[in-house]
């Protein structure tokens, strides 16, 4: 769910699908923007050769929306397999966490490599941690080819395509990534009960393949970039090499320390205490690098010191933590506490994302139409939290049905505002900074998602033992080591286990309060955003 926030934009009240914003943005890539008007006639592709480069970039942006759900439904069957309830957080953490990572990387490479090579080889990566995730012998393989399939998130490039028609291809990348983003949860259920975990990752690979073959045959950078002829040494010094170094540790300490604390080490424990220093050390140099290096920096000082950036980047963090979250425990609380087969949990998780999909889509075109972005974000600010807060009522034996209500409710609460802070950003920022400033959403939708997982599987795994332990005092709370979550049916006695399933429905519930609290906090992002009429953006 990480990054439908910045996956679609709004300028001038147009609709999404008048976006010149990449779609799909795993990594907000800068764009390099072309004034047509200067340059020498372009010949674009035309007929077959234009809809077979789009049909390749369209492959990927469905991969993309499919890869960024698809784990959620596949959670119980991997604590199954790898016979451990520990690392859950770590499987769609880490996928956000080094997106976030590489995220201004990327749009560095853009403006002094090839485009072409540059975006080939990182599907090729993505392939890669398809191929890991796929035959993963042990849970800590398949968490790394997470980590190797969010390096390979990429971008579709709109510039490969005529003016007039880019609105058009950026509403089909769109949609494309949509449908994957929406039919992942269904089609993972289906895959699972079908086949294995396994496919849900494995299908990516022939599909990824189709793509790079596309990309390679098709894809053509039309606009040359003197850049491109720099030494090489002056390439990686425009990539600010040392502040990109200092990113990923820096998260990597922030996500070791909240999934570590409380559960694997104490708070206090000296190793989660250094954990938070060295973030905290290496988050001060990376910002002492960024203020030294200045319009040569990943994030210049000047972009972080606005504050509809600031805001809108917050925003993006909650929404897209009340979803990862939501979504997460969600297809737990489905197949682990009712029971359902991976199939009908996918479908009974579909209205969240419909909801989402078609609300967004709304208050898009009705932003275009009021003339102004932040009804949206106080909509999401009021009702987050109600939907939020109803989610946390669930109880053992509650209708399926209920629970889908309450889901699409959810849905379309945060479905108001998950789209305004990049129309915000496009209305409030001049032409050449808001590339830099949607990495800067970039960032914060993906720690939104990674950081709040990590700190939910911690709170999951610490209320799962206690609430266990309160219902069902003789149950050793290894079983769930030794079977994994949707298993316990199979190994627990009819007498013992309705005292389980009840602790285990309480660990679920308490968790989904940290959605709550997310909720609360959009209102913060809501009240800082500049108010800016899109209509009279020129």
């Amino acid at each position: 769910m990480a990054d439908i926030a910045i996956d679609t934009a709004v300028r001038r009240g147009e609709s999404p699908i008048g976006s010149t914003t990449s779609v799909a943005a795993g990594h907000a890539t800068e764009q390099l923007q072309v004034q047509e008007a200067n340059e020498e006639p372009v010949q674009y592709p035309t007929g077959p050769q234009l809809w077979l480069n789009a049909g390749a970039m369209m492959l990927v942006c469905f991969l993309h929306g499919l890869d960024l759900t698809i784990v959620a439904p596949t959670v119980p069957s991997l604590t199954n397999e790898f016979k451990t309830v520990a690392d859950i957080g770590w499987y769609s953490a880490v996928y956000g966490l080094v997106l976030s990572a590489t995220n201004f990387f990327f749009g560095k490479m853009y403006t002094v490599f090839d485009l072409k090579k540059v975006y080939v080889a990182s599907v090729a990566t993505f392939e890669l941690g398809s191929v890991m995730c796929t035959f993963a012998p042990s849970s800590t393989v398949f968490i790394l080819g997470r980590a190797v399939t969010g390096i390979g998130v990429m971008t579709f490039i709109s510039r490969s395509f005529p003016v007039e028609k880019r609105p058009m291809m950026n509403g089909i990348m769109g949609f494309a990534q949509s449908f994957g983003l929406v039919s992942a949860p269904a089609i993972g259920g289906a895959l699972i009960d079908a086949f294995s975990w396994r496919i849900c990752y494995g299908i990516n690979i022939p599909l990824g393949v189709i793509a790079i073959v596309g990309s390679l045959f098709w894809m053509k950078d039309l606009f040359p970039n003197p850049d491109l002829q720099l030494p090489l040494r002056e390439k990686i010094r425009r990539l600010d090499p040392v502040g990109t170094v200092l990113v990923l540790p820096c998260v990597v300490c922030l996500l070791l320390a909240l999934i570590w604390g409380g559960t694997k080490f104490a708070w206090n424990d000296w190793r989660v205490i250094l954990l938070f220093v060295l973030f905290t050390v290496l988050s001060v140099s990376f910002g002492y690098v960024q203020h030294r290096q200045q319009e040569k920096a990943i994030l210049p000082p000047r972009i972080m010191k606005n504050r509809t950036v600031l805001a809108s980047a917050l925003f993006c963090c909650c929404t897209n933590g009340i979803l990862a979250v939501t979504e997460y425990y969600i297809a737990i609380y489905f197949q682990g506490v009712q029971g359902y087969s991976a199939a009908k949990a996918g479908l009974l998780g579909l209205p969240m994302i419909v909801g989402l999909a078609v609300t967004s889509l709304l208050a898009s075109f009705s932003t275009g139409w009021i003339g102004y972005y932040t009804p949206f974000l106080f909509a999401t600010s009021i009702f987050a939290p109600i939907a939020s807060g109803l989610l946390t009522t669930l109880e053992l034996n509650d209708s399926p049905v209920k629970v889908a209500a309450l889901l699409g409710f959810l849905g379309v609460a945060v479905g108001f505002g998950i789209q305004q802070p990049v129309t915000a950003i496009m209305t409030v920022l001049s032409p050449k900074d808001i590339p830099m400033a949607m990495g800067v959403l970039a960032l914060g939708s993906g720690l939104g998602s990674s950081a709040f997982i990590a700190t939910s599987a911690t709170l999951f795994q610490t209320r799962l033992v206690a609430e266990i332990a309160n219902h069902s005092p003789g149950t050793n709370t290894t079983i769930l080591e030794d079977h994994g979550l949707s298993d316990l049916r199979k190994v627990l006695g009819p007498d013992r286990l309705q005292d389980v399933l009840l602790g285990y429905n309480g660990a679920v519930i308490q968790t989904l309060y940290l959605p709550l609290g997310l909720g609360l906090l959009t209102i913060v992002g809501s009240t800082l955003t500049e108010i800016k009429s899109v209509k009279k953006k020129d």
